[in-house]
């Protein structure tokens, strides 16, 4: 041992795996008693109010101005006090050194709820032997057991948030994409389930493949993916299965928006060639994205594409996709789809609703002989839709942008300070 008390390196070649051990369990006794001292000091401040002198509303408050405390770290310590005092089973094993830190906090936690202090008198033999015979683990499910039972109320009361505040989302920021969701734990056994036997597949799957590749020699190194990757994947399978389910009423569609310049160099690309890179002054008609806007990468739309994964939307330069002729009133079918890719949004002038969202819509009014045709059809919402029977109108000019026109002729929005579009 050197003056740390910690055995050196040289010490711990001659040491057994046992040795070793019982130095550590030493090491972490004094850790606990040191833990429980302050956690001690931090109550008798509090009860006689030694905090209050130099001016601490809270005793939390004082124990960070003496020790440099973090506020969680001086909060903790404060409910542990508070916990030892109500429980002195539970405070002598802790002063002695025979409850973990972990599990000193877990348990402080546990009695902090002011709902079950009339429990906390009964429970100190129990927190006592469950504290310093259980697993961490073991114990952390314990003392939910308990509190469920302790506070009946209140467990109905955080079970029933927990359903009334469920939520999910699929988000796309930049390159990435983000799956969040909370809810009942119920459901969340259920879909772990679900979605661990999915990453099972994945694992096996890629086993498999291992061993047709290498044989005998397989082993957990040679896999190529992360785990991480693999749930990921997984995930992406799940969603795969549900697309194909009877209850979608079929395969669920993708629509991907691209044009034909940039769908025809990354296809050339994929099958082998080598076409020329996009020059970057294109990129105001250049266009790979989904229905609302949001950038696709090329070589993914591509495979995509190949594999019958999204229907690719091709556009050429002025934005049509598909032209049905005068024959039809309505955007029905691929059509009002076409129409509804065109842009993100609604075309009014600072709407901000998504284009899947809204209705199509004629620029040129059917009434008017506008064809019903991609070229003629724009997105406009529910709200904005029905004004164009007052006189107002939408239209497009030939770099894409949406202008907005007051039935007199004038201009709505900041599109009116743009300079007007080369002839």
């Amino acid at each position: 041992m050197d003056a740390t008390g910690v055995p050196t390196t040289d010490l711990m070649v001659s040491m057994s795996a046992a040795a070793l051990m019982e130095v550590a369990h030493l090491l972490d006794v004094e850790r606990r008693i040191a833990e429980a001292r302050q956690a001690l000091l931090l109550q008798r401040v509090d009860a006689v109010g030694a905090h209050v002198e130099d001016g601490f509303r809270q005793v939390a408050g004082w124990g960070r101005a003496a020790c440099n405390w973090s506020g969680a770290e001086a909060a903790r310590l404060a409910k542990l006090g508070r916990a030892m005092q109500a429980m002195p089973m539970f405070a002598e094993a802790c002063l002695a050194g025979r409850v973990g830190v972990a599990q000193m906090h877990a348990v402080a936690a546990a009695a902090g709820n002011p709902r079950v202090r009339e429990h906390l008198a009964d429970a100190d033999e129990l927190f006592t032997r469950q504290s310093t015979s259980l697993p961490f683990d073991d114990l952390v499910t314990f003392l939910q057991h308990w509190g469920e039972l302790a506070d009946a109320d209140g467990a109905r009361s955080r079970h029933d948030r927990a359903a009334e505040q469920r939520r999910a989302s699929v988000s796309i920021v930049g390159e990435r994409s983000f799956v969040d969701a909370a809810g009942p734990a119920m459901d969340g056994v259920f879909m772990r389930e679900v979605f661990d036997r999915y990453c099972d597949i994945e694992w096996r799957n890629e086993w498999d493949e291992g061993v047709r590749r290498y044989g005998d020699a397989m082993h957990a190194g040679l896999m190529e993916r992360t785990p991480a990757q693999r749930r990921f994947d997984a995930l992406r399978r799940l969603f795969d299965s549900a697309a194909g389910s009877e209850q979608m009423g079929g395969d669920v569609t993708v629509n991907i928006v691209v044009d034909q310049g940039t769908f025809e160099q990354h296809l050339e690309a994929a099958l082998g060639g080598s076409p020329s890179p996009a020059d970057p002054s294109t990129a105001t008609t250049r266009r790979c994205e989904d229905q609302r806007g949001n950038v696709i990468d090329p070589r993914a739309m591509v495979a995509a594409a190949l594999v019958g994964r999204v229907r690719r939307m091709v556009m050429s330069t002025d934005g049509v996709v598909l032209d049905f002729g005068r024959r039809k009133r309505l955007f029905t079918g691929p059509l009002r789809e076409a129409v509804l890719l065109t842009t993100h949004d609604c075309t009014w002038v600072g709407c901000p609703v998504h284009a899947h969202r809204c209705d199509a819509d004629h620029v040129l009014p059917f009434s008017h002989a506008g064809p019903t045709s991609a070229g003629n059809g724009a997105p406009l919402c529910d709200h904005h839709n029905p004004l164009k029977n007052k006189g107002y109108r939408t239209w497009r000019d030939p770099d894409g942008l949406w202008h907005t026109y007051r039935p007199d002729g004038s201009e709505l929005g900041w599109p009116a300070q743009l300079a007007p579009p080369a002839a």
